[in-house]
């Protein structure tokens, strides 16, 4: 099985955006379908979160059906 919806912290919304290191505080998620290669960015909710923002984003992409993450920095919470 592949993966279908893949998310990427990005800096910003369209795919030549630059990662973002960030995870839970990233400015947006590209989203990628793996079989079309059609994508969307989408804002990320968490991104003034006052705490949690990890724990929020990672929530927020199940809800987006996400089956894999590219990011630089995960922080232990969110995992």
């Amino acid at each position: 099985m592949s993966v279908v919806k893949l998310a990427v912290s990005a800096q910003g919304s369209d795919l030549d955006s630059p990662l973002d290191p960030r995870f839970g505080r990233c400015a947006y998620f590209v989203v990628v379908d793996t079989d079309s290669w059609d994508f969307k960015a989408v804002p990320n909710p968490a991104v003034l979160a006052s705490g949690g923002a990890g724990v929020r984003a990672a929530e927020y992409l199940v809800i987006l059906g996400i089956e894999a993450v590219i990011a630089r920095d995960i922080g232990p919470n969110a995992t």
